[in-house]
């Protein structure tokens, strides 16, 4: 009786594990979505320096290419490592 008790309890804590982790990669991958809706949307060195951001949040050089000024590019790939 008392080892179904704890299948039970282990299978529910297991499911609700798995259930959080689900639901930060959900909210991690809209929060870069958004961000860059936000990049796209600023001009100049605003955009530059989100770019920056969003390249160094990432680790993705593709974020780091998409800026304008050559410094901050540099500056970007040098950070993610590529």
């Amino acid at each position: 009786m008392n080892n179904s008790k704890l299948i039970i309890i282990l299978a529910i804590t297991t499911l609700i594990i798995l259930l959080m982790v689900m639901v930060i990669k959900t909210l991690t991958i809209q929060g870069f979505s958004i961000s860059e809706q936000k990049c796209s949307s600023l001009a100049g060195n605003n955009a530059d320096n989100c770019w920056h951001s969003l390249g160094h949040q990432t680790f993705n050089g593709e974020f780091c290419n998409k800026i304008i000024d050559n410094e901050t590019r540099e500056h970007c790939f040098e950070h993610i490592g590529e």
